[in-house]
């Protein structure tokens, strides 16, 4: 039986389904600086969508970088262009400081960038072994592993990190923004949120048991593991980034992820921006999070001062 009255469900449902919707918004113009494309998925068994950004003045004959960015929850593949992060990675190239590279956004629906437990839904392998391989050709990026990256903003966050698990011979760096880390051997504090959102989600049909026992999760699937004793993974480019006001969870999984890493020798990079969970901070550290995949090191590669971004509307 549920130990939660009915009154305090309801509540901290209608504040959790808020902060879903709201985390992103904000005052945009929309300009498509982006392609949009469909193409169909055998891992998914439907047609996909999918938006790809080529720095201005790109021609065929330039071949560059592919990094794929993955939306978080409420987002789609149109999300790089309604929230402006095209504008604003044309003006960082325009002045120097951010690299050209070809960015694709796959639209991964609800779906946690995953494999899922049950074999019904396959989002993973849609990008991996469906969308990148096409639009590789397509655009004549350069090769993978050495120049393809992989980057996510909150869900998406989490899944790259779990891209990195299961595709190490795939990028060869991983930026996760303001991403849940989620860990059984160090779940973070219980919260009313956290309960209702595996209520709202079929977690046994993604992720199977989760509530089984840590002693039975696959050790190099927990990232407090995996990151510091899996080899490929130890050497494999890191960077988190997460804001001063993020969602509390999400600065406390973080703070401790970073602290796990330092403790144990795990070369990587972190930085935090001033703002909260939204796509209007989000856009503007993405030159510096483009700039991390090209290996342009310059403070990011040491413990960073917060961040800040321009005043926003």
């Amino acid at each position: 039986m549920r130990t939660i009255n009915q009154r305090t469900f309801f509540l901290g449902l209608a504040l959790f389904l808020f902060v879903l919707v709201s985390s992103g918004c904000a005052s945009h113009t929309y300009v498509e600086r982006s392609t949009y494309e469909q193409i169909y998925s055998p891992a998914m068994g439907r047609e996909m969508a999918y938006s790809v950004y080529t720095p201005e003045n790109w021609t065929p004959s330039e071949s560059l970088p592919l990094m794929v960015l993955l939306h978080g929850a409420r987002d789609d593949h149109k999300s790089f262009d309604k929230f402006g992060v095209g504008l604003t990675l044309d003006k960082a190239i325009a002045e120097g400081r951010a690299p050209r590279m070809i960015v694709v956004s796959p639209n991964g629906e609800l779906g946690f960038w995953e494999n899922w437990h049950d074999g019904s839904r396959l989002y993973r392998d849609w990008v991996v072994k469906d969308l990148m391989p096409h639009v590789s050709k397509q655009y004549s990026s350069l090769p993978c592993p050495e120049f393809c990256y992989i980057s996510g903003i909150s869900m998406g966050g989490h899944g790259a990190m779990r891209f990195a698990y299961y595709e190490p011979n795939t990028f060869s760096s991983v930026a996760a923004i303001s991403a849940p880390i989620i860990s059984k051997l160090h779940p973070g504090e219980p919260s009313l949120g956290k309960t209702i959102l595996k209520w709202l989600i079929p977690t046994d049909r993604i992720w199977g048991d989760i509530d089984a026992d840590a002693s039975n999760v696959p050790k190099d699937l927990d990232p407090y593991i995996s990151w510091v004793e899996r080899q490929d993974m130890y050497m494999q480019p890191l960077l988190l980034v997460w804001g001063t006001e993020d969602h509390k969870d999400i600065v406390q999984a973080n703070s401790h992820f970073q602290a796990h890493l330092a403790a144990h020798n795990k070369p990587h990079s972190w930085f935090t921006y001033e703002g909260k969970h939204k796509w209007i901070y989000w856009r503007e550290i993405m030159p510096r999070v483009m700039r991390f995949h090209a290996r342009q090191y310059t403070d990011e590669s040491k413990p960073t001062p917060i961040i800040k971004v321009p005043a926003q509307k």
